[in-house]
């Protein structure tokens, strides 16, 4: 969704919705709202008092621990 497409949607201005990303605005509890709605996510998912991880880290995040049973072992690749 661009950002025209979320500012008419909620009934604010473009440079608006570029001053809520950039974090130089905050939304009234309103128009907080109203972006929810659009997305279908609780306010929660969207506001924080304390910036957001990149989405790729969380999504792409590797798991470096080994998974349980999945030691090495003493396998030679079967019976000779």
């Amino acid at each position: 969704m661009s950002r025209a497409e979320l500012a008419t949607l909620v009934g604010i201005n473009v440079q608006s919705v570029g001053a809520l990303e950039r974090g130089d605005n905050y939304p009234s509890l309103d128009l907080a709202f109203r972006i929810c709605d659009v997305f279908d996510l609780p306010v929660e998912a969207v506001f924080s008092r304390t910036p957001f991880g990149a989405m790729s880290a969380e999504l792409y995040r590797r798991d470096t621990r080994p998974a349980p049973n999945d030691s090495p072992s003493n396998d030679t690749g079967g019976d000779r």
